[in-house]
């Protein structure tokens, strides 16, 4: 009998026997499901914010800041400053000859989050006529546009799924008042969409100021960029400088992703030990359990790397209905749920992406399991390919 055919019937019956030792085997399909079921949506969450943001991002696009600023709250540029951006010969021109430019500030709206009610808060964002040209992903679904010197607002998609009180009709208590929801927005699935928009200069009158946040503008290709950058800094006399936006969103986003990544590393780290152990502890039971038949099949003509290889198929057998299990909860829970947390304007307000559970990510997970099933599995292997055939014999 070959080797292959000898890993087959070793680990036929080594299958067979699964029920006769089921407490140890659910141990390690339990602790491997229970690494997937938590690692996936802690990986999803870290993808879906970054693919939210990254949704916004285009090359043609650049956002003009204050020097020293590295988010658009804590930016400050005058209307002169808005004008030479906006006039550069850099920045697409549209009806009419008229810059593609919006001048906006970022503030935030107090609300109550749909599901335990708590208050947070929303990004507020004003913006200039040119913005919906600018943005062409974004468009109104429902209700109408704002009007200019008017109290009022247009919300974002997502942020209606997530927040009370922005339906149609409601209104926001802010500054001078309340502010009338109008309309809603979608396009992107962007972090756009987790905003509340009104005119800038409606806002800037409400809240008594006088100066931009940031200016973005529309450029005639990404190639534009170095020279409109140039001229900005040039022209601002060095009080502004300019962003590709995937740059300043990349930036922006940073340490938020940072941490996303680190709590789904140390939660997957912390985890992994666990399931590891779960495996090790499964395996060696298995081996324990069959020693007197492993070594028989060893002294009747069996190798015995096909008895180590059957007992890592076991082991990564295992693994993989472990992995599915949790894979199968996971994508019932939380595929494409809708969460809600800080990174609104990349600083203190709610923003509203989704979990997206992908392939790749199912794939990823499944592997990682298969990693801790087999390194489970390698110690118990060994030792049943290396144990004494007499000793195990006599020990039956």
């Amino acid at each position: 009998m070959n080797v292959v055919r000898q890993i087959l019937a070793i680990t036929a019956t080594n299958l067979r026997h699964i029920p006769l030792r089921l407490g140890n085997s659910l141990v390690m399909v339990i602790a491997i499901a229970g690494v997937v079921g938590v690692l996936i949506p802690v990986v999803a969450m870290s993808v879906g914010f970054r693919s939210t943001i990254q949704a916004d991002a285009r090359a043609d696009r650049a956002i003009v800041l204050s020097r020293i600023a590295t988010e658009e709250e804590v930016s400050s540029l005058s209307r002169e400053d808005f004008a030479r951006s906006a006039n550069a010969p850099e920045v697409r021109r549209g009806a009419r000859g008229r810059p593609i430019a919006s001048g906006e500030v970022v503030l935030q709206a107090p609300v109550a989050r749909r599901r335990d009610h708590s208050d947070v808060s929303l990004t507020l964002r004003g913006v200039g006529e040119q913005y919906f040209t600018l943005r062409p992903e974004l468009r109104l679904v429902a209700g109408r546009m704002y009007q200019s010197g008017k109290q009022e607002l247009i919300v974002g998609a997502a942020a209606l799924l997530q927040f009370e009180g922005l339906e149609i009709g409601d209104s926001l208590r802010l500054q001078d008042g309340d502010w009338t929801v109008v309309g809603t927005y979608t396009g992107s699935n962007g972090s756009r969409e987790a905003e509340v928009i009104s005119d800038a200069e409606t806002l800037m009158s409400a809240y008594k100021r006088n100066a931009f946040n940031s200016v973005t503008v529309a450029l005639n290709d990404a190639a534009s960029f170095t020279s409109f950058r140039d001229r900005v800094v040039r022209d601002t006399k060095r009080a502004a400088d300019a962003h590709t936006e995937p740059d300043y969103l990349a930036s922006a986003s940073g340490p938020i992703s940072r941490m996303m990544r680190i709590v789904a590393c140390s939660i997957g780290t912390i985890m992994g030990l666990g399931a590891l152990f779960g495996a090790l502890n499964s395996m060696y039971s298995a081996v324990a359990a069959r020693a007197a038949e492993m070594a028989t099949l060893r002294a009747i003509g069996f190798s015995d790397g096909a008895v180590a290889v059957a007992v890592l198929v076991e082991a990564l057998l295992l693994a993989l209905s472990g992995a599915a299990i949790g894979i199968g909860i996971a994508s019932v829970v939380f595929d494409g749920a809708t969460m809600s947390t800080l990174g609104g304007a990349l600083s203190g307000s709610q923003l509203v992406f989704s979990l997206p559970i992908t392939p790749t990510l199912m794939m990823g997970v499944a592997l990682l399991a298969c990693a801790l099933g087999l390194a489970g599995g390698l110690v118990p292997a060994i030792r049943a390919a290396r144990s004494n055939i007499a000793d195990a014999l006599n020990d039956s």
